[in-house]
């Protein structure tokens, strides 16, 4: 028997009745010469159960009842597979008949030859149930293709036109219709030249496109204008392309103006924004998550001591990582999604220079917030680190001009005594001479061996000349002026000392320093301004030596001293009384406190909260710059410190400066 391919599916209804045996049918099935699946049951429930399977291929009701037979039939004859009925041996024509008329598709009587004929009669309505569900698949497939045709076609945002060999509309879809303003049913049959506007079918040269040479290539596609109705400009992307061997043509207008004018603006916007990365006089530089250049403008190229070319695909770190930091500025940006703006730090050039630069960095995220990179501009701050040290230095030398006075008095007062000593000395010196003379001519009478009326004349003269000079006082008082000349010269010596060690411009290196030494050196030299008005009170701890910019320091001792001095002064306004100046200095926090509180008038609460900004200044017109607290508050964060003022009312105000033994990366970057 020949086989159908695939597995057979067949459900078998046998009820369970006395004298009846299923085997017939069971065996008769199985010699359809094809894999047999056979689903068994003896109830309508599971029999429905087994013909509901879309895979199933016939239903055979193995001698049911005459209620089974016709609630099978009612249930499948409309959508399910073909039944086969098996009737009794012993069934009438009628019977047989009625099956047929109730929807059986097949008829078997049991008996002689039955198990011949059931496989041949099941073989065949499987074979015919298979080819109709064949072909209802394929039918309900082709009108689904044809439904999703007519959906895209008329849904579609392009103006599709079908032409014959001719060039006459054969069918064109709605957006055809919308765009050029022609109706479907008015372009059927017009030529496609004279439903389009002219100048549209002149730039792309529609008619050499409708031409059956240029047809049969695969496809063309290029891009028209053209000017509307109300002078509006409108570009068309028209690809065609053959359908048949019949001279069809399809033909595809897709309205790319706003795609076209947006295309042109980012043009124009990429070419604007190339050409201001690469005027600014700041560098830019486009790093991926792997730290890796991806863009870099010409100054970051020329900052860096190398073309564009030789930045991009190398790693940030050759240039901004240092040696005492694990990771740089932009590593901290890409991996913790950290912004900087301004932030100060040291790179190494090609050449192995290092020069401070300011960074501005911020993160490249995507649409969800994940960092993909990161965006860092920096400037060259070589010529602003050196107007800076200039400035530092100017600061030095006018605060050293507010002090010239006292310390002119200072040194003043002990020149006038060594002026004084020496001029006294050389009267002694005068009368030393005439006394040594004296002596002398003694000695050389007693030399003589002399001892005549002469040389007891020398001796009396030479006691006259004593007692006249009083030889004792003079020797001491001598020794007296000597001692006080150099007291006075080593006060001098101090003062020019501390002079000249505040107005050294140190050196671009942390050195050890003493903070306590820093601290009073600076005041010895304010104290000459300010001795006559304030009392000046030292209280220093024992204090470690701090790795430091100590001349930069002592000018932020300096600001502080003449500001608490100044304060003092306009508290008092000339009359008579006298102000307080406390240092303090003492161990916190694994650093050194240094606090100068005063007796002046105080800061108030507005200006406490401005007081550290640039050109911001309490002082009259003419009297400050509003520099001094900004340039210390700059160099105090320098050392990764931090300075703070409290100022109660009525009680003057109180300066902090907290500075810490081990250096942040935050300040290193500063360096």
């Amino acid at each position: 028997m020949e086989s159908v391919g695939s597995i057979v599916r067949i459900a078998v209804l046998h009820p369970f009745e006395p004298g009846s045996d299923e085997s017939d049918s069971i065996l008769a099935l199985n010699r359809i010469g094809a894999e047999v699946e056979l689903l068994r049951s003896s109830d309508l429930k599971t029999c429905l159960a087994h013909a509901a399977q879309a895979s199933l291929d016939v239903v055979v009701l193995d001698r049911c009842s005459r209620a089974w037979v016709e609630k099978i039939l009612e249930e499948l004859v409309a959508e399910g597979p073909p039944v086969v009925v098996v009737v009794p041996e012993d069934a009438t024509e009628q019977d047989s008949f009625d099956v047929f008329r109730h929807g059986a598709a097949d008829c078997v009587r049991f008996g002689q030859d039955y198990g011949e004929v059931l496989p041949l009669v099941v073989l065949e309505q499987v074979r015919r149930w298979r080819q109709l569900r064949d072909r209802t698949e394929t039918h309900d497939k082709l009108l689904w293709l044809e439904k999703l045709n007519e959906a895209i076609v008329s849904e579609l945002p392009v103006s599709l036109a079908v032409a014959d060999k001719e060039g006459r509309v054969v069918d064109v879809n709605p957006e055809f219709s919308r765009v050029f303003g022609v109706p479907g049913r008015l372009a059927l049959g017009r030529p496609i030249l004279e439903l389009l506007p002219l100048d549209l079918v002149e730039n792309v040269g529609l008619e050499g496109l409708l031409d059956s040479t240029v047809s049969e290539v695969e496809g063309v596609s290029q891009v028209a204008r053209s000017v509307d109705s109300e002078g509006r400009s409108r570009v068309f992307d028209l690809r065609s392309r053959p359908l048949d061997d019949r001279g069809h043509t399809l033909l595809a207008f897709t309205d790319v103006t706003q795609t076209d004018s947006l295309s042109r603006r980012l043009g124009e916007a990429e070419r604007y924004n190339a050409n201001i990365i690469q005027s600014i006089n700041s560098a830019l530089l486009v790093v991926g998550l792997d730290g890796r250049v991806t863009f870099a403008n010409s100054t970051a190229a020329e900052i860096l001591g190398t073309d564009v070319e030789s930045l991009i695909g190398r790693s940030v770190d050759e240039w901004f990582l240092s040696g005492d930091r694990p990771t740089s500025l932009i590593g901290r940006t890409l991996s913790q999604g950290l912004r900087f703006k301004g932030q100060e730090t040291m790179i190494r050039t090609e050449m192995g220079v290092s020069i401070p630069v300011g960074v501005s960095c911020t993160p490249l995220a995507d649409a969800g917030t994940r960092v993909e990179g990161a965006v860092a501009i920096f400037q060259d701050l070589t010529e602003i680190k050196q107007l800076q040290r200039q400035v530092l230095q100017q600061e030095k030398m006018a605060s050293i001009g507010e002090l010239a006075a006292g310390i002119a008095h200072e040194i003043n007062n002990p020149v006038g005594f060594i002026h004084a000593n020496l001029s006294q000395m050389t009267e002694y010196l005068g009368e030393l001479g005439e006394y040594l003379e004296a002596v002398n001519s003694l000695r050389q009478a007693f030399e003589a061996e002399d001892l005549s009326s002469a040389s007891m004349a020398a001796l009396r003269s030479l006691n006259e000349l004593n007692s006249r000079l009083d030889v004792d006082f003079l020797r001491k008082d001598f020794g007296s002026a000597v001692r006080e000349s150099l007291e006075g010269s080593d006060r001098i010596r101090h003062i020019v000392s501390d002079l000249r060690d505040f107005s050294h411009k140190g050196t671009a290196e942390r050195t050890p320093a003493n903070v306590n030494q820093c601290v009073d050196t600076t005041a010895n030299i304010v104290w000459t301004m300010m001795k006559h008005s304030v009392e000046l009170k030292k209280e220093y701890d024992d204090l470690p030596d701090l790795l430091c910019y100590p001349m930069e320091l002592k000018q932020v001792f300096m600001n502080l001293l003449v500001n608490a001095y100044q304060a003092i002064e306009e508290k008092l306004q000339g009359g008579e009384g006298i102000g307080l100046i406390r240092i303090q200095t003492h161990r916190r926090q694994e650093g050194i406190e240094v606090s100068i509180s005063d007796t002046g008038t105080g800061v108030s609460e507005a200006d406490v909260r401005r007081i550290f900004d640039p050109f911001y200044t309490t002082k009259e017109v003419g009297m400050g710059t509003g520099l001094g607290l900004s340039t210390s508050y700059g160099i105090v964060k320098r050392h990764g410190g931090q300075i703070s003022v409290e100022s109660p009312p009525g009680e003057g105000a109180r300066f902090t400066v907290w500075l810490p033994f081990e250096v942040p990366a935050e300040a290193l970057d500063l360096e």
